[in-house]
């Protein structure tokens, strides 16, 4: 009997161990299958393309091509579009009422890598919206938003100005030079105290007439004028940081036929005795900003860089011309090439540290 019972017992072992067997067996053959048809979906469907990055860019009311900002930080973010192969889209607000706007239908999408905002106008906006939207990244163009997710991208002034000043003392006949401001804030002042240090350096002889301010961003007018009373104290060299006011002066240096310095943005084009202008290279900076977002380095914070990173400069300088050229469509004409000399060793001069540039600052 116990023999009998073993027997059974045995062949119930043997068909549950079958049947697991089979099962084992399935299971493979499925997963099999599975594995074949991923494979051949890969095979037949080609390489999946990668998530193409998006970037923001936001203008200034004065939109494309005001030849300033807008247009500078527009050719960065197309070299980056052709470098990174990433999608571009831009927008130009007419009124600051706006910004905030189109600030928010970007962040809204959750699609763009960076949102870059030109110009300190958009600072009131920008805090706003980048305290709604803190997991977006944003970068704002020559003003500062106290945000940890907003890059704030300024320019060393002084530095740039070093330059203009540098060929102002060598080209200067009378050997005084003047300078226009805006405003008398420190910003302003500290393009005047970097020109007047470059004049200095160049021509230790110069003669510098006190500076004047307008007092508004935006009267020309006021800004011719005040350029005229120093031609009539004998300066033949006039720098002008002062806005829509700045163009005025430079309109009495076309008038009375001395040199001019521009500023900012390159406006050589605008009359032949503008010999040169102070830049900022906000194209750097842009461009900059987003490679940092593409390759998750970006960090919110203050980044203020002059010369030696050629955030700064001049529009004269060999490895800028060809850039303003090209970018605004004009030819400038020839510096002096004792002129060139002594400018090109200013830059390097400032880049090795022989050249200490003072600042309103310090």
């Amino acid at each position: 009997m116990k023999k009998v019972l073993r027997q059974k017992l045995e062949m119930l072992t043997r068909g549950v161990e079958v049947k697991k067997s089979q099962t084992l067996i399935i299971v493979i053959a499925v997963i099999a299958v599975v594995i074949i048809a991923g494979v051949a979906y890969i095979l037949l469907s080609g390489p999946v393309a990668p998530t193409v990055k998006k970037i923001g860019l936001i203008t200034g009311t004065g939109g494309l091509g005001d030849k300033s900002f807008n247009d500078i930080a527009y050719a960065g973010a197309l070299l980056a579009k052709d470098d990174f192969g990433i999608e571009l889209d831009y927008n130009q607000p007419t009124a600051i009422a706006e910004y905030e706007g189109i600030q928010i239908d970007y962040a809204e999408t959750g699609e763009y890598a960076l949102i870059i905002c030109v110009g300190f106008d958009q600072v009131d906006a920008l805090t706003n919206t980048a305290e709604a939207y803190p997991e977006q990244k944003f970068a704002i163009v020559d003003a500062v938003v106290d945000k940890p997710n907003v890059a704030s991208l300024l320019f060393k002034a002084n530095e740039g100005s070093f330059l203009t000043g540098v060929i102002a003392g060598m080209m200067t006949e009378t050997g005084k030079i003047g300078f226009v401001g805006g405003m008398d804030i420190p910003l302003i002042q500290d393009f005047r105290v970097g020109y007047e240090a470059g004049a200095e350096w160049s021509n230790p002889d110069v003669e510098i007439l006190s500076p004047i301010f307008v007092g508004d961003w935006g009267d020309p007018a006021k800004g011719k004028e005040l350029a005229v009373s120093l031609i009539d104290l004998g300066a033949d060299a006039i720098f002008a940081a002062a806005g829509g006011s700045g163009l005025g002066a430079l309109e009495a240096v076309n008038q009375e036929s001395i040199i001019g310095f521009g500023v900012d943005s390159c406006q050589d084009y605008l009359y032949p005795e503008i010999v040169a202008s102070m830049t900022k290279r906000v194209d750097i900076a842009v461009y900059e900003m987003i490679e940092a977002a593409i390759d998750g380095d970006f960090a919110g914070g203050i980044y203020e860089k002059g010369v030696a990173d050629g955030w700064t400069g001049c529009s004269r300088l060999p490895e800028e011309e060809e850039f303003w050229e090209e970018t605004f469509n004009f030819e400038e004409t020839p510096l002096d090439a004792a002129v060139l000399s002594k400018l090109i060793e200013a830059k390097d001069g400032i880049i090795d540290g022989t050249i200490t540039v003072p600042s309103i600052y310090d």
